[in-house]
């Protein structure tokens, strides 16, 4: 076998990346709130608030501290890593490039009393929380809009509804989608939550303020000066770094809200399958569903959003590895908690992705109608021994199972087989008209609040979202 001739690594980022996330599912507007060259413009902005906190102290004048917020704006992603090369040293380098771009009198004060982890530390709660309000929620939102609309189209479009797999009693499409509305609107509040809570940290290399203590009166005030310019608040108690579990709990939520558009998802692939056929991903015109049976509609984007949760449900554990740090500070973490974006990027990603295929599904109502009639009625079994319950009769639920049992081995409806079983006579002359619609036709007239519940939760957070 000859060798194979891989091809050199080009400069574009989408042809030249190692994860996915970068190539594939590259998205611009993800990059720009959690990519390599974010990262650096969020440390370069905390320098800058540094500086101005030094000048508020009187540390530095306001001049300096302009002059060192133009010089952090300008400050490149290339730059920074070219300088890396020779410190070895990330933040090092990047203070050095902030250095470059000012006068012999500014260039003291850059970095003035910092740790790296002060502004590493700081700059990760400023760009997660960011990223989460600015791109993360308002993709969820629209995917919780498109929910409640179709809850409003379909609040009584009605559909059986299943368990373990089985025929259950019936409910109604736009109540299935009420469900996902509600739990991704619990998500979405506790991610604005979460992410607000986010601190920062301005404490020094083991967080006891030492460095601070010799030029300012008052090191807590002073944190409180830095992160204002943030519009962060300090941790309540911080190492050289912020203790883990805040940003934990973060991605924690965020995997919750992955597990929640996975869970639709598998919902909405079941329902394609050919056999239930009840609802289609919409097919663009060329789209191919596979490369050598042509009849397919595949529900690829489904399949994507579950697969992407399996990614974000990984990182969470990888977060949470990072709780222990040895006394003040080991550097167990520093590698591993550079992935805290990829959580965020993937619950954007599948949130617009969701939102596009639910937008346009396709809803086949004579499917519904139809699976709905495929038991013959015996989806009423619940309603049969309830009523017979109701009228004194003392094994309702046997007789209703053999019944249901019969009526589903003879392919006969339901209500005929009841009709015909005399030792019932007696109960069934009981029931009223509306009880014997029901059991006559269950797909018709036994939805309990399927309908209403719907409006419920759609009025709920159509109110919350406005």
């Amino acid at each position: 076998m000859k060798p194979i001739n891989l091809p050199a690594v080009a400069s574009d980022p989408n042809y030249s990346a190692i994860d996915p996330l970068d190539s594939r599912y590259y998205d611009p507007e993800i990059a720009k709130h959690l990519s390599e060259r974010s990262r650096i413009a969020y440390q370069a902005y905390v320098e800058a608030a540094l500086a101005y906190a030094l000048a508020d102290a009187g540390v530095c004048t306001p001049e300096i501290a302009q002059a060192i917020e133009a010089a952090s704006a300008k400050v490149t992603a290339e730059a920074v890593a070219e300088e890396e090369k020779a410190t070895k040293h990330d933040v090092k380098a990047l203070v050095n490039c902030i250095k470059a771009g000012l006068s012999e009198d500014a260039q003291p004060y850059v970095h003035f009393g910092a740790t790296s982890y002060d502004i590493v530390a700081t700059a990760l709660s400023l760009q997660l929380r960011t990223a989460v309000t600015g791109l993360v929620l308002p993709r969820l939102e629209s995917l919780e809009k498109t929910l409640l609309g179709l809850i409003e189209k379909y609040a009584e479009t009605v559909q059986i509804g299943r368990t373990h797999g089985q025929h259950a009693v019936p409910i109604t499409f736009g109540f299935a989608m009420a469900e996902y509305a509600s739990r991704l609107g619990a998500s979405i509040r506790s991610l604005q939550v979460l992410s607000g809570k986010l601190p920062g940290k301005f404490s020094g290399a083991v967080g006891a303020y030492n460095a601070l203590s010799l030029f300012v009166e008052d090191p807590l005030k002073f944190e409180e000066t830095v992160l204002g310019y943030l519009d962060l608040k300090p941790a309540p108690y911080s190492t050289q770094i912020i203790p883990a579990e805040y940003y934990v709990r973060l991605l924690a939520e965020l995997t919750i809200t992955a597990g929640i558009m996975a869970n639709l998802s598998h919902d909405m692939r079941h329902l394609q399958r050919s056999e239930i056929a009840e609802v289609r991903e919409h097919f663009e015109a060329g789209q191919t569903g596979s490369s050598t049976m042509a009849h397919k509609r595949n529900p690829w984007n489904f399949e994507n959003v579950i697969s992407m949760s399996k990614q974000v449900t990984a990182q969470l554990v990888n977060a949470n590895l990072n709780i222990s740090s040895e006394h003040q500070r080991d550097l167990t973490d520093s590698a591993s908690a550079r992935f805290y974006t990829i959580p965020v990027a993937s619950v954007a990603s599948m949130a617009s992705r969701l939102d596009a295929v639910m937008s346009k599904i396709e809803v086949d109502e004579e499917s519904m109608q139809r699976n709905l009639h495929m038991s013959g009625g015996a989806i009423a079994a619940e309603p049969l021994y309830l009523l017979l319950e109701k009228y004194g009769h003392t094994t309702a639920h046997e007789v209703s199972k053999a019944l249901a049992h019969q009526a589903l081995e003879a392919k006969r409806p339901l209500y005929e087989v009841v009709a015909e079983d005399t030792s019932l006579a007696s109960y069934l002359e009981q029931f009223t008209e509306a009880e014997r619609q029901i059991l006559q036709e269950p797909e018709r007239y036994y939805t309990g609040l399927a309908a209403k519940k719907a409006m419920l939760v759609h009025d709920q957070w159509q109110a919350q979202l406005k």
